[in-house]
């Protein structure tokens, strides 16, 4: 491995290693009680509401089961930061709604987001934003494929 390629290594091994825990650590001081995979299933309730919050779709767009959303929502629903309700039209689907609590959970969560690529977006010269957003494509790609086979 060359210089170049072991830089790149260790920045993504650390990247990787650290963000969801730095992530989590900074979430806990603001939202409290959750786990970034809380975070995570609340993030995907709240961009469902407006389109299908069934646990059959939500499950797909976490990647998990439907039955680790089960138990992850009803741990949520202790928390007091979900809800689940039965389909009027079709009893089989459960569709979940995120409270208040959670709703400010996901304001956070979007904060700090933004904040993120605000600093990755000023660091890097305009003209240079190009080849990032190709490498950070690239490495996705790696993942997606490796995820795949």
């Amino acid at each position: 491995m060359n210089q170049n390629e072991s830089m790149i290594d260790r920045v993504l091994v650390y990247l990787f290693n650290d963000l969801l825990r730095i992530e989590e650590k900074t979430l806990q001081k603001r939202v409290g009680d959750l786990s970034m995979r809380e975070v995570h299933i609340i993030e995907a309730v709240c961009a469902a509401q407006k389109e299908d919050n069934t646990m059959t779709v939500l499950a797909a767009m976490l990647h998990i089961t439907v039955g680790s959303l089960t138990v992850a929502v009803k741990t949520l629903e202790r928390k007091g930061y979900l809800q689940r309700r039965r389909s009027e039209t079709d009893k089989r689907r459960v569709h979940v709604i995120p409270l208040p609590q959670a709703l400010e959970v996901e304001r956070v969560h979007r904060e700090f987001h933004a904040r993120m690529v605000e600093a990755v977006t000023t660091a890097v010269p305009p003209e240079e934003l190009d080849v990032l957003i190709k490498s950070l494509h690239a490495i996705y790609d790696y993942f997606y494929d490796q995820e795949e086979a």
